[in-house]
């Protein structure tokens, strides 16, 4: 049970980083005004987010 419980708080972890990564890629993406890494990046944020407000309710 316990080992369950791990790895759901590393995945968390895991997801969150993405997350400050992501942002911070997509504010590069912009920057260099790179529309076809920008929409890659957002597309994969939109991802994360969705699974995380299905998982939260």
């Amino acid at each position: 049970m316990s080992g369950l419980l791990s790895e759901m708080i590393i995945d968390e972890q895991v997801r969150q980083f993405r997350k400050r990564s992501l942002y911070d890629e997509i504010d590069l993406a912009l920057e260099k005004r790179n529309r076809e890494h920008f929409l890659t990046l957002t597309n994969e944020l939109r991802t994360i987010l969705a699974y995380e407000q299905s998982v939260s309710g």
